[in-house]
């Protein structure tokens, strides 16, 4: 089974959530939305890039990460 997820921006009016690109998908096809304002968007690509530095951190071979913490963060 293949398990397709896709971001598409939307535009919602007057009750309706209409998306601003063309969507491929059958008629009468239910999905569900997760809803997150545009401006959320760039806080989360910001999130995901700092998360992005430190992924590996811990094999770094660095041993004394505890007792040196400030030092290695500031």
């Amino acid at each position: 089974m293949v398990i397709m997820t896709e971001s598409i921006p939307a535009i919602y009016e007057h009750g309706i959530f209409k998306p601003l690109q063309k969507v491929d998908l059958p008629e009468h096809k239910h999905v569900h939305l997760m809803v997150m304002p545009e401006d959320e968007i760039e806080l989360l690509k910001a999130q995901k890039k700092a998360l992005s530095a430190i992924i590996g951190a811990g094999s770094s071979g660095l041993t004394d990460v505890a007792s040196k913490h400030d030092r290695y963060l500031y």
